[in-house]
């Protein structure tokens, strides 16, 4: 496969980017061709997504990537082949990603340089996926933007989701502090909790005001380095901390740091606390929204439980709130898969999405011996219905035509509009006679009663040309312009026929 195959030449991808040694997002690449691992890599070696660069693991099986994704669970994003061991090998790893993994995080791209093994519209009905992209179509600048797309995506998915762990954790964790039944076990209590919400290592202290007039502090409880603070705050304590616990005692409210943070606590006693806690980093957003409700669920616990009912009401919240962006992603994909593959108009395939369809189908005939069909349909003088009626009459007409040769086809035929009133129907499995069968049964269909343009009716005919697959044709366009001229013949023999060609 060379790179034109899997990437067609487009502008290439070129993001603004600012180095950092931070933590990379993980991007799993799964295909059995080392050549789409290398291209994949040149295009997305230089991308950077708020300061952080890409890392690609490598798999050439569903196998493999099954593995890595049990043993690295904060994979961001999987672009994954359909065709591998097996035909429906990447189908079936999103099934166990989704299923058996419980994993609703990772953004799930599909490529497949098959399309037609994996119909795009049956795969993102039927599995959890994220996109769905053909490796004929997917240029540099294509990557690049579905890649940003996801990780956009699963960054808010794992922000809500932190959120909505931190809620729980802080739910859990006061359960545990109800059983302390004095001041000193409530300070060492609460550094223990407050730790593991802040995922840092416990290396704190917890301070009370002693003396309300002079400030003194009285250490109630130490951790790590600070330990040894409860007997000896004045040779424990640095000026830093001092300064971070006096300054959230004169303002009552939490103090935030570049290398550490004081919680601001008033105890139902009337005890004011303030507990210091060493976090290697300024907290973001998330964390210190997580500290303040720590801090109020601390202080009000005692005295009211009701704060259960809230914080269960906001870990609903954050629940749904997964969900409809879920939903809305889902929505979002759907609706550009249809806008991708559709007609507007009529509701049929599109030229782009048939030719894939119909090379499928010659793929097919070809390697089992079946017989395939195609016929092109062109309304007659339709420009005189548009000039007549006017166009809004002319695309009730159009949809009417589809609505009436759909009801001659069979379920297993497709239609698709090539162009203004033209129409290509591939019939799979039809021999010759069979395809004379079906176009004239459509012609007649479209001939037999005028269509119904407000109040009106606009007589209408179809010239048809039909043509069947020959096994030395090398494509499926060679058998269109068989069918090409002989839809040109049904026109110069008087319109409102069949020809074969």
């Amino acid at each position: 496969m060379s790179n034109e195959d899997l990437f067609v030449q487009g502008d290439a991808a070129s993001p603004a980017v600012a180095t950092s040694e931070a933590d990379p997002w993980l991007v799993l690449v799964v295909d059995d061709e080392p050549e789409v691992h290398a291209v994949t890599r040149l295009v997305l070696t230089r991308l950077r997504y708020r300061g952080r660069p890409l890392k690609l693991l490598n798999c050439l099986s569903a196998v493999d990537a099954e593995r890595v994704l049990r043993e690295t669970p904060d994979i961001a994003i999987i672009l994954l082949d359909v065709v591998m061991e097996t035909e429906d090998a990447g189908l079936r790893l999103v099934r166990t990603i989704r299923e058996e993994i419980g994993n609703q995080a990772i953004r799930i791209i599909l490529r497949t340089g098959q399309p037609g093994q994996a119909p795009e519209e049956d795969v993102v009905l039927a599995y959890d996926i994220n996109d769905y992209k053909a490796k004929s179509e997917l240029t540099s600048q294509k990557l690049f933007t579905s890649v940003v797309a996801a990780l956009r995506a699963y960054t808010d998915i794992v922000a809500l989701e932190t959120n909505r762990r931190g809620l729980q954790q802080i739910i859990q964790s006061t359960d545990r502090l109800f059983e302390l039944r004095s001041m000193q076990q409530f300070a060492a209590g609460v550094l223990t909790q407050l730790s593991s919400v802040l995922r840092v290592k416990p290396d704190a202290i917890l301070c009370a005001q002693r003396e309300p007039d002079s400030g003194a502090l009285t250490v109630l409880a130490g951790a790590g380095r600070y330990a040894d603070a409860v007997d000896n705050p004045e040779a424990a304590l640095s000026p830093a901390v001092v300064a971070g616990i006096g300054e959230a005692f004169r303002s009552k409210r939490g103090v935030y740091g570049a290398d550490g943070s004081t919680l601001y606590i008033r105890v139902p006693d009337g005890h004011e606390v303030a507990a210091w806690i060493h976090t290697d980093r300024p907290l973001d957003g998330v964390d210190r929204a997580l500290v303040e409700v720590f801090a109020s669920k601390i202080a009000i616990s005692f005295s009211n439980v009701s704060l259960y009912e809230r914080l269960r009401e906001a870990n609903e919240t954050l629940e749904l709130r997964v969900a409809e962006r879920t939903r809305a992603l889902e929505e979002a994909n759907a609706r550009l898969n249809r806008l991708a593959t559709l007609d507007p108009l009529t509701g049929v395939w599109n030229r782009r999405r048939f030719l894939e369809l119909a090379g499928a189908e010659l793929g097919r005939a070809r390697r089992y011996g079946r017989q395939l069909g195609i016929f092109l349909l062109d309304l007659d003088r339709f420009k005189q219905v548009n000039d007549t009626y006017g166009h809004a009459a002319g695309d009730e007409v159009l949809r009417t035509v589809v609505k009436r040769t759909r009801e001659a086809l069979r379920a297993s035929d497709h239609i698709a509009r090539f162009g203004g009133e033209e129409f290509v129907v591939l019939l799979p499995e039809t021999d010759v006679e069979g395809s004379g069968i079906v176009a004239e049964r459509v012609r007649a269909s479209l001939a037999q009663t005028p269509v119904l343009v407000e109040g009106r009716g606009v007589p209408i005919t179809g010239s048809i040309g039909v043509a069947n697959w020959l096994p030395d044709e090398a494509s499926i366009e060679q058998t269109l312009r068989r069918a090409d001229s002989a839809l040109y013949a049904a026109k110069q023999a008087g319109r409102n026929r069949v020809e074969w060609g």
